[in-house]
């Protein structure tokens, strides 16, 4: 036995004895421990003491008259093999995250609902509460057929929204799972835009004309929402979505602290029952549109399905574009580019399928912002005084000179306290 009475841990094939140290709880659970705390260091001076003297088995008294193992006891020894295995550990974790996150995320609108036939509703029914009409219920019935034909018996969780319409959307659509155990989880957070209360539709009229002046994205309405306040709650859901993904702990963290049940298998597929700004401030959210890009797409349709697909090995998603089958699916699907551009059919750029947190470009250069990742940046006016707005013809040190000021910048300073 060993000092602590503990029989030694065998790692690998280096026999380690359990042995704890004063202020610090020595930890060897990799391989990688045990090399940097070679065996021979690990066995404490035992001359001064008596054979029947007995420990706890996880304290160690330093004697007195000699000096402690200087390999064992050393903090930066201890500290550099905490680093390790922390690392060890994130490796582990990341590679959970890309072989358990879900194969798809799947985004559906709620079939057609009252609302969509006649404004009049929203003048006297809560927008949470206006119901699908019969087609509505058809649409929502043929969009889980077509979710079923995509994804087989493989298992599926559903988030969504707690509107009438959406819950409506939801019964009908898991028609197409009879048998199938599935996961039910309602997300406030993918709510439709608030409009208002109670709307006037002559009123709202006047406001949606006003939104189309003040810009789309930006506009508040009175009594509502922002294009901004919906993408922050949809950049929060997004964080908490992927947190719930694959078998890592801070999925297990999520459901717990959501109070949901733990499946035993990472689940293959998550669909988005929702709304149809919603679904587009999503794609914003996650594969990082600019404000010009989300206008350029358009709402899709009732019961439209979009499927973003997880790339092999990376564990990020692409948008594949809109779900048709064919035949009935007893042929397959296949995918459509969603609607974009100004005649609602030109091509979607490839930048705006994958998740672009960042775009590279070289100042300077002549054609620096000519690629489609930048055009928002096109037509950007520049200083009104170098020829009605000619970025060309503008640079930092002639705006310096014309103003009469040094290039120490004092005059930038100025302007920024006034």
């Amino acid at each position: 036995g060993t000092l602590t009475g503990s029989p030694p841990k065998r790692v690998g094939r280096v026999a380690l004895p359990r042995l704890a140290v004063e202020r610090s709880r020595l930890v060897m659970p990799s391989v990688a421990s045990a090399l940097l705390l070679p065996h021979a260091t690990l066995v404490p001076p035992t001359a001064h003491l008596p054979l029947t003297t007995r420990l706890p088995p996880t304290t160690y008294v330093r004697p007195a008259s000699r000096a402690p193992p200087p390999l064992l006891l050393g903090r930066p020894r201890l500290d550099l093999v905490g680093r390790i295995d922390r690392w060890w550990s994130e490796r582990r974790d990341q590679s959970h995250w890309r072989r358990d996150r879900p194969e798809r995320i799947i985004l559906v609108r709620h079939g057609q609902s009252c609302g969509n036939t006649d404004k009049k509703f929203f003048s006297t029914v809560p927008d949470s509460q206006i119901p699908l009409t019969d087609r509505g219920y058809a649409q929502a019935a043929v969009a889980g057929l077509k979710i079923r034909n995509l994804v087989g018996n493989e298992s599926v969780r559903f988030f969504h929204s707690p509107y009438m319409r959406t819950r409506q959307t939801l019964l009908a659509l898991l028609r197409a799972f009879d048998k199938l155990p599935v996961l039910l989880t309602s997300e406030p957070r993918l709510r439709e835009q608030d409009f208002g209360n109670f709307q006037d539709p002559q009123a709202m009229d006047a406001i949606f004309e006003e939104r189309a002046r003040f810009g789309r994205f930006f506009f508040r309405f009175p009594n509502g929402e922002a294009g901004t306040d919906v993408y922050d709650r949809v950049a929060s859901f997004l964080t908490y979505l992927f947190r719930t993904m694959g078998g890592t702990k801070s999925a297990a963290f999520a459901e717990a602290t959501a109070g949901e049940p733990r499946p035993r298998t990472p689940v293959r597929n998550y669909v988005l029952v929702t709304h149809g700004l919603l679904m587009r401030v999503f794609c914003m959210c996650y594969l990082r549109w600019t404000v010009d890009e989300f206008e350029r797409v358009w709402n899709p349709s009732n019961g439209e399905v979009w499927v973003l697909q997880k790339v092999d090995g990376r564990g990020i998603y692409r948008l594949e574009g809109r779900y048709c089958t064919t035949n009935g699916g007893r042929r397959g699907g296949r995918y459509v580019d969603v609607k974009y551009g100004l005649n609602q059919t030109q091509a979607m750029p490839r930048n705006m399928k994958q998740p672009n947190p960042s775009r590279r470009v070289v100042p300077g250069a002549p054609d620096a912002f000519d690629a489609p990742q930048f055009a928002h940046m096109k037509d950007v006016p520049g200083p009104g005084r170098w020829n009605r707005g000619d970025w060309e013809s503008w640079t930092a040190e002639r705006e310096v000179l014309a103003r009469g000021e040094v290039a120490t910048g004092r005059g930038w300073e100025s302007d920024a306290r006034r």
